[in-house]
């Protein structure tokens, strides 16, 4: 086998596991729409990624989407999360880490997904909201003012489970 045979088969294997992990986020995508605890724009913009990278049909086909078309195109061009997907992310995330909380998961494991949504909470705080937002040292400041304050909601949230 020559080399570009090989090479070309090496690509066109990337493309079919892009392609399958780009539906795959898609599938969670949409399971999210159904469970509110369950982020979905997330998972629509992977899938975006996966596509840009294999196909450009599949890509054409999300960006074309009527109700996520508009959102991961902004994405796309502009890294630009708007207000109401920042604010369903947040609330989300505070549903599903509440339940956590009240199920039989170590706290281990409940402190570990506090983190995480919180550096995730940051990010988005961090985020432009509209395409000519300029980027500037006072979001990097409310970034980590949010961060630092869904942290203490999860301290209140462990501290008032204590109490009653």
């Amino acid at each position: 086998m020559s080399k570009t045979t090989a090479a070309g088969l090496m690509t066109r294997y990337k493309n079919y596991c892009l392609q399958g992990l780009g539906l795959g986020f898609v599938g969670l995508g949409v399971i999210g729409i159904a469970l509110p605890v369950m982020p979905t724009t997330i998972f629509f913009i992977l899938a975006l990624a996966c596509f840009t990278h294999s196909s450009q049909r599949l890509e054409e086909w999300l960006l074309n989407h009527a109700r996520f078309g508009p959102i991961l195109h902004n994405w796309q061009s502009h890294k630009v999360v708007p207000h109401k997907a920042k604010w369903l992310a947040a609330i989300g995330m505070s549903i599903g880490l509440y339940f956590m909380m009240h199920s039989s998961a170590p706290t281990w494991a409940v402190a570990i997904v506090a983190v995480i949504e919180a550096l995730v909470l940051a990010y988005l705080a961090y985020c432009p909201s509209y395409p000519q937002q300029p980027a500037h040292r006072a979001r990097a400041i409310i970034a980590v003012v949010s961060a630092v304050l869904f942290l203490g909601e999860c301290y209140l949230m462990a501290w008032l489970m204590n109490k009653f």
